[in-house]
């Protein structure tokens, strides 16, 4: 896996491998939760375990036809 530069990582969610925390960078490998908002989004909860920090993103899918 390629590291992420600090730029990089503030500004943009990986896909491969986890998430980096806004708060130290730390890279989280799982969310928390998710919860499957509908059939175009899923909501993750993350939390850092380095800092404590917690977050929520919403991924968003194509809708089917």
């Amino acid at each position: 896996m390629t590291p992420l530069t600090e730029t990089s990582a503030r500004t943009r969610l990986t896909t491969n491998g986890g998430n980096i925390c806004l708060q130290c960078n730390a890279l989280l490998f799982a969310p928390e939760w998710s919860e499957e908002v509908n059939e175009s989004r899923v909501k993750h909860a993350w939390s850092c375990d380095a800092c404590g920090y917690n977050f929520e993103t919403t991924v968003f899918y194509p809708a089917t036809e």
